[in-house]
């Protein structure tokens, strides 16, 4: 089968079909199909599915039919079109329940492979436009589902759907009805929608009291237009619009109005995200992340290209913001160059770093072909209600994450961890903190680096937790750990490790040994790659949170006799030539000492 389909897909000019679906009966004759079907096969509906499908592949097909027993087959194949021409696609087959002659009825789902990508990007693209649409509707939308039973009543703000109501009908028709709030009338009402619903009564219009979805509402009418929907010939569900039709209206939040957006970036202001992360504590919404970020060097962009293009930098970095976080929660701009992010039903940890990531290469990539530019962000992330419970406290943390995240070299995300930064909240402690690293010159480092030698050299074993403190400082290292001996056992280490590895035995494996050059040194910036390849590292590594280190060894002819990491947990430090180069020095001096005090040399 050619692996260029570039002819092939120019060959086949006008012709689309993304998705149908048939039913086979004995013989694997067509028993039935969609329109879309008939549309794709045409005449040659007369013919069996072996008939229709390339020579070649007829053996999988009939291996794959006789395979159904045991669960649903899934194959690419070609199969003939209308056209005699053959069509490259994608079957699903499953059982449908039905006999024929004793033959078990099967159906065939076909997806055309050259379509899947533009069918997909027209589909988000779609799901975008509509998501925006539905925002703008001031009103509600109500489904009913005929194999669930279940109503559910939403709106749409900020493209994310808020949900209203959503309980079985015939729960809700008994709780009207015993309802000593409202009178006959208001009950008999609902028994209009509720009878429309269940008989699926089409282009039906029935007004409705608020109480019905809010135990507090007072005074506020709703209309509901309902339509019904049909599934493979069968009703499938009432979908409706409810609008407020009373003079007294619900009492709109203040981040749904006008007012609410900043001009300079459309993003909501300041009191409005604001606003809307209390609400969401205060629904207790699941998966909420609090991420302040802004512009790395922001006044140099303003000072060196000017304001008109800082502002466009601003507009792209928003534009950025919503592009990439869609409907996983809400951006608002905090004053100058300052966001705010309010993350809802992240399920992973995994899921927000991607997302932050993501954000932070695509603002990059927006300025690459401006030279004499790099715009890089810095952020700072806490989650609720982990780190806290009240806004204030959430704020406070993950707005001293993003000082660490500048403290650090910038251009990165900082995640809060109560071991970490507890200390750098305080506000004293994080002056401190910021104010040590942001000075450190090269010259100073060389410096330390020659005094810590001459110590190592003058009191060896003793002059090492010492030296590794002062590495942890001076060079924004995590963690240093010592291991050494034939169980590689952990001596020594400062930094907050999580799940600390006790033996560092994976580096007697040959795989892992390969990555250690010549001098004894290894350097990775990048702990997946170990996935594959050392598989046991990988998860010791990853269970610690390290995602890049600098391991500097003693090596014999059977393996390390002693090993110094220096590691960095969950972030990309930024590290130069001079900083790679002082460490490996001082890496592979402790690391000597290590094996000769303890007598392996």
């Amino acid at each position: 089968m050619n692996q260029n389909i570039t002819e092939y897909k120019n060959e086949l000019n006008e012709f689309q079909m993304y998705y149908c679906k048939a039913s086979i009966r004995n013989g694997y004759y067509i028993v039935n199909g969609d329109e879309g079907f008939y549309h794709f096969i045409g005449k040659n509906s007369c013919y069996s599915i072996p008939e229709l499908l390339h020579p070649e592949d007829v053996e999988v097909f009939l291996e794959a039919a006789g395979k159904l027993k045991e669960r649903p087959q899934r194959l690419l194949a070609r199969i003939r079109s209308d056209g005699d021409q053959y069509i490259y696609v994608y079957m699903v087959l499953r059982l449908n329940g039905r006999l024929f002659g004793g033959f078990h009825s099967f159906d065939i789902e076909i997806c055309d492979i050259m379509a899947i990508t533009e069918r997909y990007v027209e589909c988000v693209e779609l799901l975008e436009k509509y998501h925006e649409f539905l925002a703008m509707f001031p009103g509600m939308f109500l489904e009913y589902d005929f194999a669930t039973d279940i109503v559910k009543v939403y709106e749409y703000r900020n493209n994310r759907k808020k949900s209203i109501l959503h309980e079985e009908l015939e729960s809700i028709y008994a709780r009207i009805q015993e309802d000593g709030r409202l009178s006959n009338a208001q009950k008999a009402e609902f028994r209009v929608l509720y009878e429309a619903a269940r008989n699926g009564s089409d282009r039906i219009k029935a007004g409705l009291d608020a109480k019905v979805f809010h135990e507090r509402s007072e005074n506020i009418r709703y209309e509901c237009k309902l339509h019904t929907t049909y599934k493979e010939d069968i009703r499938d569900k009432v979908v409706g619009l409810v609008f407020v039709t009373s003079e007294k209206k619900p009492k709109k939040r203040y981040y749904l109005t006008e007012e609410a957006y900043d001009a300079g970036t459309g993003l909501l202001n300041k009191r409005a995200i604001h606003e809307y992360a209390l609400e969401k504590m205060q629904e207790e919404a699941k998966g909420v992340y609090l991420a302040i970020m802004d512009v790395d060097d922001f006044k140099k962009i303003n000072d060196g290209f000017g304001h008109m293009f800082g502002d466009e930098v601003l507009a792209k970095v928003s534009e950025v913001i919503r592009s990439v976080l869609k409907s996983r929660g809400v951006a608002g701009r905090f004053g100058g160059d300052e966001f705010m992010i309010v993350f809802e039903g992240i399920d992973t940890q995994e899921t927000l770093c991607r997302i932050l990531e993501t954000i932070a290469r695509h603002v990059g990539w927006a300025f690459s072909e401006v030279e004499g530019l790099s715009v890089t962000m810095s952020m700072g992330i806490s989650k609720y209600p982990e780190d806290g419970t009240a806004y204030e406290e959430l704020f406070r943390k993950a707005d001293k994450c993003l000082y660490v995240a500048k403290a650090e070299g910038k251009n990165r995300f900082v995640l809060y961890n109560e071991d970490r930064h507890s200390a750098v909240v305080n506000e004293e402690a994080t002056d401190r903190w910021i104010g040590l690293k942001a000075n450190i010159s090269d010259a100073e480092k060389y410096t330390v680096i020659s005094e810590l030698m001459l110590k190592l050299h003058d009191e060896g074993k003793s002059a090492l937790h010492f030296t590794m403190e002062q590495m942890q400082v001076y060079f924004d290292i995590d963690g240093v750990a010592l291991y050494v001996g034939k169980e590689m056992a952990r001596v020594d280490s400062v930094g907050k490790y999580m799940n600390p590895v006790q033996n560092l035995t994976c580096i007697y494996e040959e795989a892992y040994q390969e990555y250690f050059d010549e001098q004894g040194v290894y350097m990775e910036d990048h702990i997946q790659r170990l996935e594959n390849k050392a598989p046991a590292a990988y998860h010791m590594y990853a269970q610690q949170e390290v995602k890049e280190m600098i391991q500097c060894a003693v090596m014999a002819g059977n393996g390390p006799l002693a090993v110094v990491s220096f590691d960095f947990f969950n972030r990309a430090p930024k590290l130069g030539k001079t900083d790679k180069g002082l460490i490996k020095i001082a890496g592979r001096m402790m690391a000597q000492i290590i094996a000769d005090e303890w007598g392996l040399l």
